[in-house]
């Protein structure tokens, strides 16, 4: 009798050949089995200029992500080449097709892509959804740059904050203290002490058939500038910029706080090396960040949630990826089902950076891209801060009602106010308050 190693079962699960199923990658299949009403859908949505591409222009322009995805349009993968067509109804804006994008189901292993057209002012959209078990935000960054002729962002272009900080100033004393942090930072989550009533939610939901959570979507959409020059006059990160207003903007929502009333987000840490920079498949590790919802001013709040830079470097480590692809597949279920567990983390934090080139599908010129992230089980809001064409976009995810959903995108556009002018007073410069909405 002859046998199917893990990475054969994992071709055949994906469609991709992989070699060894890594941890994310185990671990996305074994919390997808356990919680199989949750959903794992990702995705984007791409509003063009004009109606979209015909059937076989739209399908030849999705070829280099198929094939990145390790499936043609014609083998029966996660892929089998039939775009779905639609016509939107009077007054349906491009958020609303975001909404019914979240709304809607995806099959496991999975991807799939709809047409909108009828959109106002003529325009149309692309909907491109994927599970999460076949590659993570950096890998949908990295098909959306396939499908548009784009250069991706984790090419020779990388940010300083990606560039092998371990080389610079300071290089002996990161090269101790980075691997010892990122062991606090992975391992420390997963020593918690259970409640006896999550353990015994987490054991019962193992297998069982539960009903889809009933899922809302709204965005806010900004100039990256805005962010960066927030960033820039308080010495932080976008990334730090992006959780500050949204812990103000969770500040009034306690419905929306963790069981003990604290926010602690979960951060996914792209782990790429220069070996697997061009993977689509998860190359991740989630780190938890409380947020300080409970500071009421907002310079202060920005202040406590600068601390993503340095422990995302900790994580980026080599010898934190080497320990990263020596973790036990079988591990991967377990290690998840601790970080996501709602008793210790409230939301899942999403930060995906696209390509910052013009873009464009089958001749089509992109004018805005919403981003779509999966609700975690038993959590009641995850967000992604999408970044691309020099836009910077939230997504909301949530499970109260649109309206909640809408009112959260108004309030961390506020918060992005109160910070542009809380520093403006202290440097005498302004932001201009059109350049905070579209």
């Amino acid at each position: 009798m002859t046998g199917k190693s893990t990475g054969d079962a994992a071709g055949e699960l994906t469609g991709q050949p992989t070699g060894k199923l890594l941890f994310p990658d185990a671990a996305l299949v074994a919390y997808g089995r356990a919680h199989p009403g949750a959903g794992l859908t990702i995705g984007v949505v791409l509003e063009l200029a004009g109606p979209p591409p015909e059937r076989r222009q739209l399908a030849d322009s999705l070829r280099p992500v198929a094939e990145l995805l390790g499936t043609r349009p014609s083998d029966g993968g996660p892929w089998n080449g039939a775009v779905e067509y639609a016509e939107a109804g009077p007054g349906r804006e491009l958020s609303d097709v975001a909404h019914e994008a979240v709304t809607s189901p995806l099959e496991p292993h999975r991807w799939s892509c709809g047409a909108v057209a009828g959109l106002p002012g003529g325009t149309s959209a692309l909907v491109w959804r994927a599970d999460h078990r076949l590659l993570d935000g950096a890998g949908a960054a990295g098909a959306l740059a396939a499908w548009t002729g784009a250069h991706r962002p984790d090419a020779a272009t990388a940010s300083p904050a990606r560039a092998e900080p371990w080389r610079a100033r300071g290089a002996v004393h990161r090269a101790v203290t980075d691997p010892l942090r990122a062991a606090w930072l992975c391992g420390a989550p997963l020593l918690e002490r259970r409640r006896a009533n999550a353990a015994e939610g987490a054991e019962d939901a193992v297998g069982a058939e539960h009903p889809p959570t009933a899922l809302s979507y709204a965005c806010a959409e900004t100039g990256l500038g805005v962010l960066r020059d927030i960033a820039r006059r308080h010495g932080t990160t976008v990334n730090d910029v992006y959780l500050a207003a949204l812990s103000g903007a969770l500040r009034t929502r306690p419905e929306l706080h963790g069981p003990d009333g604290r926010v602690r987000a979960l951060v996914p840490v792209n782990v790429r090396g220069p070996g697997d920079a061009a993977v689509l498949r998860n190359r991740h590790i989630p780190l938890r960040i409380p947020l300080p919802v409970a500071e009421p001013e907002a310079g202060r709040r920005l202040a406590l949630a600068a601390r993503t830079a340095g422990r995302a470097r900790a994580l980026r480590h080599p010898l934190v990826r080497a320990v990263f692809r020596s973790i036990p597949t079988a591990a991967g279920g377990w290690c998840f089902q601790r970080y996501f567990d709602p008793a210790h983390a409230t939301l899942l934090a999403s930060n995906v950076r696209g390509p910052s080139s013009a873009l464009a599908v089958a001749g089509r010129r992109v004018l805005r891209t919403l981003p779509l992230n999966f609700l975690p089980a038993g959590h009641r809001l995850s967000t992604v801060l999408a970044t691309a064409q020099g836009r910077a976009v939230v997504g909301f995810t949530t499970s109260e009602p649109r309206a909640a959903a809408q009112s959260l995108a108004a309030a961390w556009l506020g918060e992005l106010r109160v910070l542009a002018a809380a520093q403006a007073a202290a440097t005498g410069v302004t932001t201009s308050p059109t350049a905070l909405a579209r």
